[in-house]
């Protein structure tokens, strides 16, 4: 009798931090913002201001690895701003690829810092290849105007 209530009542306890588990995995699984460091096979598109401070600029990079004929979109935002502001939303979309698009988690940018947001590394198309990327900050969401690589 005993060994039945202690059986049930791990069998209760282990099903509780499952779920537990569970309900929190999609909030850890958001990528980080991370230093850029721009790679030697990359292009980027144009740069342009967020539409609220002309002193917050975006662009959007792809990253090409030739080695297995992958590519990877990445945001990268830069506060020329005295202040730091708080990305509170991002995102960054590869248009070659089904997937959903990578978010990145809420972020304070410091004054003079850039951050990028990497997206998911995915087998490109041979042709046209597009991505872009976009911010939410002060309540007022933009996205970056696209990067486009042509692969033979």
């Amino acid at each position: 009798m005993i060994q039945r209530r202690f059986r049930r009542s791990l069998t209760v306890a282990a099903v509780a931090f499952g779920a537990a588990v569970m309900a929190a995995a999609p909030a850890s699984a958001a990528p980080t913002w991370q230093p850029w460091v721009r790679p030697g096979d990359s292009v980027c598109g144009p740069t342009d201001h967020h539409s609220v401070s002309m002193k917050v600029i975006f662009q959007t990079c792809l990253v090409v690895n030739h080695s297995n004929d992958t590519m990877q979109p990445v945001l990268l935002v830069r506060n020329n701003a005295t202040v730091a502001i708080t990305m509170t939303s991002s995102y960054v979309h590869s248009a070659w690829h089904f997937d959903p698009d990578a978010h990145c988690v809420e972020q304070p940018l410091a004054a003079g810092q850039l951050l990028a947001c990497y997206g998911e590394t995915s087998a490109y198309i041979h042709g046209e290849n597009v991505g872009w990327g976009g911010i939410t900050y002060n309540g007022v969401a933009d996205r970056t105007q696209p990067a486009t690589l042509t692969m033979p």
